[in-house]
């Protein structure tokens, strides 16, 4: 009878004989792989002997090589520090003959620059006394220039101070009226001193102011030739600014068709002059333009086109006329018939109330167009 166990390992039913079997192999089986393991040990270990032994030879040539070239290195650098050294001494040499030969160009400048400084010492010196004597003669020649020029100055003043003053009024009027033209008349010219021409928004010139500038005592001979100028320039106003003024006048005055007025009254007198001349110019313009319109009105009425006009404005009104008198015709009849109508529906509808009425009595309700005044309702 054979004999049964429990395998610890499979859990399953094994036969004695089996048992004995299965742990032969198992033994069988450890022994190779002892056997194997050691076989794979020796292999290893016979390879790594084998390798290491051509990586030592590999490190010893490849060492040989390192070492050679080190001292073929060691050998060029040697060779470059010798070509260095004898380089840095020829340097040394150039620069020690560099500095001896600047030394010697700064040792020749400085005589240069001495002999330089004392040529032009004596130039200069030289100079100096030509410029003194020059100064000398100018002096002399300036004060003889001054001396003739104080005596033209006493006999042109006047007429430099009357230029000053026309200077001061032009300036006034050009920086108080940009608009306007402002225009001196050049010394020794015949004429005023300045003319100012006016002009209106459009820019058109609507008059001129004669301007006439004097600083000197006052002599009744300028008022004449400021007239003759005023009419030669076709002038609208001529003002004659005077820092003398005679007796009569205090501060402005129409002087004999001259305004005569002081120099501190310029401004105000430009303006009230300036607004004059733009109110004579909008006059005359005015009236100019009223009677053309005038004489293009009558010539207008007097045409024939005027005639044509009237007639055909008369023609309308009588067609339009015409036109309401036969709306008015065709209106009458329409209403005439429209009133039949409407009596006939009025008459319908009280007939028709009353029939209501008479029928609902008093449940009908009470239409005041169609009920008899209170008091004399009937039931």
């Amino acid at each position: 009878m054979q004999t049964t166990f429990v395998c610890p390992h499979c859990k399953k039913q094994i036969e004695l004989t089996e048992a004995f079997r299965h742990q032969y192999e198992e033994e069988v089986s450890q022994k190779l792989a002892e056997k194997h393991a050691k076989d794979i040990q020796e292999v290893t270990k016979q390879a790594e002997e084998k390798a290491l032994g051509k990586v030592t030879r590999d490190f010893q040539l490849r060492l040989e090589n390192i070492t050679k070239e080190a001292q073929e290195e060691k050998s060029r650098n040697k060779e470059l520090l010798d070509q260095l050294k004898t380089l840095t001494e020829e340097m040394r040499a150039l620069r020690r003959k560099d500095e001896e030969r600047d030394l010697e160009m700064k040792k020749k400048i400085a005589e240069d620059e001495e002999k330089i400084r004392d040529t032009a010492t004596k130039q200069a010196s030289e100079k100096f006394q030509r410029e003194i004597a020059e100064l000398k003669k100018q002096a002399e020649d300036t004060k003889k220039d001054l001396e003739s020029a104080n005596y033209k100055l006493s006999q042109t003043s006047q007429q430099l101070r009357g230029e000053v003053l026309e200077l001061d009024v032009e300036k006034l009027l050009r920086e108080s009226y940009p608009e306007d033209e402002i225009i001196q008349v050049k010394t020794g010219a015949q004429g005023a001193d300045i003319i100012h021409r006016v002009k209106g928004k459009s820019g058109r010139v609507a008059g001129v102011i004669l301007w006439e500038t004097k600083r000197a005592k006052w002599s009744p001979s300028w008022l004449p030739k400021l007239r003759e100028d005023a009419r030669n320039q076709d002038a609208t106003i001529a003002i004659l600014v005077s820092t003398s003024l005679p007796k009569e006048i205090v501060d402005f005055k129409l002087t004999e068709g001259v305004i005569v007025c002081s120099d501190k009254y310029v401004l105000a007198l430009a303006a009230l002059m300036r607004r004059s001349v733009l109110q004579i110019a909008v006059a005359k313009q005015t009236a100019a333009t009223k009677e053309e319109n005038l004489e293009r009105l009558r010539g207008y009425i007097q045409s024939e086109t005027f005639r044509h006009r009237f007639e055909a404005f008369v023609e309308g009104i009588d067609e339009m006329k015409s036109d309401l008198d036969y709306e008015k015709r065709v209106m009458e009849r329409v209403w005439k018939k429209r009133e039949g109508q409407i009596k006939k529906v009025e008459l319908n509808a009280a007939r028709m109330y009353g029939e209501l009425q008479g029928v609902m009595r008093n449940a009908l309700p009470d239409i005041k167009s169609l009920s008899l005044p209170d008091g004399n309702e009937k039931e």
